[in-house]
């Protein structure tokens, strides 16, 4: 058990810090992948329509298992773990999906036109054009990248 200060909020409780002190999970990310009503889940799941990056049947597949009264939470769990395995066969994103996974707390902005993932630690830039945003290289728990900028 954690001492708390008087009047410390829960969003605290909430944070997940890897071992070089980067925040990893925030509690938005727990609340957004966490809904709480079947409504909240299939809202989530309406947003990612408008993404050319997911396929529709996928979305549709997991609105039909919450219909059909599986857990909405695992759902959307499986959903978000979907979406990390075709975002890592992927060298860039829609601007529409990036700003999804960001509402979502996938994504965290790093800086100007830079996003990080929270659950793998690739670094997104944002293109010239400003439509898509391209992995620029993952760093591990050294601070060394993988690929060259």
């Amino acid at each position: 058990m954690t001492m708390r200060r008087e009047g410390q909020s829960d969003f605290v409780d909430g944070l997940t810090v890897s071992k070089r002190g980067t925040v990893r999970i925030a509690s938005v990310v727990k609340k957004a992948q966490g809904a709480e009503t079947e409504g909240d889940a299939h809202n989530v799941l309406d947003k990612f329509d408008k993404s050319e990056d997911v396929p529709d049947e996928y979305i549709q597949e997991h609105k039909k298992r919450i219909d059909d009264g599986d857990d909405h939470k695992e759902v959307l769990s499986d959903f978000f773990k979907g979406l990390q395995k075709a975002k890592g066969a992927k060298q860039n994103l829609t601007i529409k999906t990036a700003k999804l996974l960001r509402q979502n707390g996938v994504f965290k902005l790093a800086g100007r036109g830079v996003y990080e993932d929270l659950q793998t630690g690739d670094f997104w830039k944002l293109s010239e054009d400003h439509k898509t945003v391209v992995r620029m290289f993952k760093e591990n728990e050294n601070g060394t990248a993988d690929k060259v900028a």
